[in-house]
């Protein structure tokens, strides 16, 4: 059996989609070119993620994300980065080809009732969270270590408030009225570390492969501070492609490579993640200032995931469903949203 370790400024919509519109227009050309294999191993790769609770069909808690991302070829990393990764000793840069990846995401947490010009107290509070995020790849055929800084704003600063009623305006939806309660500004920080391993599993009449693994980590920081670990498994063809599709953070898999070896590829993927929380700003407040919050935070919080990932040549589109558990006490039941991505590596 071979061991694989692996360890995952929207200022309105519209102009995220334009910004991304350009970024895969700049990579349009790879489409027709031919690589040499050499070539096809150090390819670099854009992608774009967005969640959001409507595939759930509420609009509520963790609303909407979306993350714009270029993760480079192998070995193409800045120095501060790479002397970022090297001060933590389990990740093992020195028999693993390095990237780094480059990151801007948005986040939008609402309450249940967004109707309410006074927010209920006792539901989480509004927030936007507006980051950069600089990423630290060490993988093989076998394993990828993942560590991954983020810096950024949380409050008013972070543009949640017009995102949401622009969006919303847009689409004709109702208009949140409680904006004017959000979080405050502060800087915020995490430091996310990550190692998850696979193991291939049999293989199946049509060359369909399985793997299956576990990864554990945590993050550290005044934004999130947690440890988590999960379980996933896959099914389909050219499973070395990728070691599962971009995800915004917290979350089971994805760190945004993908390197396929065949023309197409697609696989089935299920997962259960479990974290423990010490920190999570958008539901404990403001941590130098007095703010909204909950009193009622759950430790401990579980994700269910399940989804298809599709490519064609060096195109791959992902869906990812996930049902998160309560994040406090008197949520109004679990969290479902979906994360839809697109990557092109060139």
């Amino acid at each position: 059996m071979k061991l694989r370790v692996c360890s995952t400024i929207m200022v309105s919509k519209s102009f995220c989609l334009a910004i991304s519109a350009g970024i895969f227009l700049l990579a349009l050309p790879s489409f027709a070119q031919s690589v040499d294999e050499e070539q096809e191993l150090h390819r670099g790769v854009w992608s774009l993620t967005s969640e959001n609770d409507l595939f759930g069909g509420t609009d509520r808690n963790y609303s909407n994300g979306i993350r714009i991302e270029r993760v480079s070829p192998e070995n193409e990393v800045l120095p501060a980065l790479e002397w970022a990764a090297r001060r933590l000793p389990f990740l093992d840069l020195d028999r693993r080809n390095l990237r780094q990846g480059l990151a801007l995401s948005h986040a939008i947490f609402t309450p249940e009732d967004i109707s309410r010009a006074l927010p209920d107290p006792n539901d989480r509070p509004y927030a936007g969270w507006l980051y950069v995020s600089g990423t630290a790849l060490a993988s093989d055929d076998n394993i990828q270590d993942v560590l991954q800084i983020n810096l950024g704003i949380v409050g008013p600063s972070a543009g949640g408030k017009f995102v949401q009623t622009n969006w919303h305006d847009l689409i004709d939806e109702e208009q949140p009225k409680g904006w004017n309660y959000q979080l405050k500004d502060e800087p915020g920080i995490e430091i996310i570390a990550q190692r998850m391993a696979l193991f291939d599993g049999p293989s199946f009449p049509l060359g369909l492969e399985t793997d299956f693994g576990a990864y554990a980590g945590g993050a550290l920081g005044n934004v999130r501070t947690y440890a988590g670990t999960g379980l996933i498994g896959r099914i389909g063809w050219d499973l070395e492609s990728d070691f599962g599709p971009p995800r915004i953070r917290p979350a089971l898999t994805g760190a945004g490579t993908f390197s396929p070896e065949q023309p197409f590829g697609a696989y089935l993927f299920a997962g259960l993640d479990g974290r423990f929380v010490l920190r999570d700003m958008f539901l404990d407040g403001n941590a130098f200032r007095d703010s909204p919050r909950v009193s009622d935070r759950n430790k401990l919080v579980g994700d269910v995931q399940a989804g298809l990932a599709v490519h064609i040549s060096n195109v791959q589109l992902a869906f990812t469903y996930v049902h998160r558990t309560e994040e406090f006490q008197r949520q109004d039941g679990p969290q479902r949203f979906g994360a839809v991505s697109m990557s092109i590596a060139y």
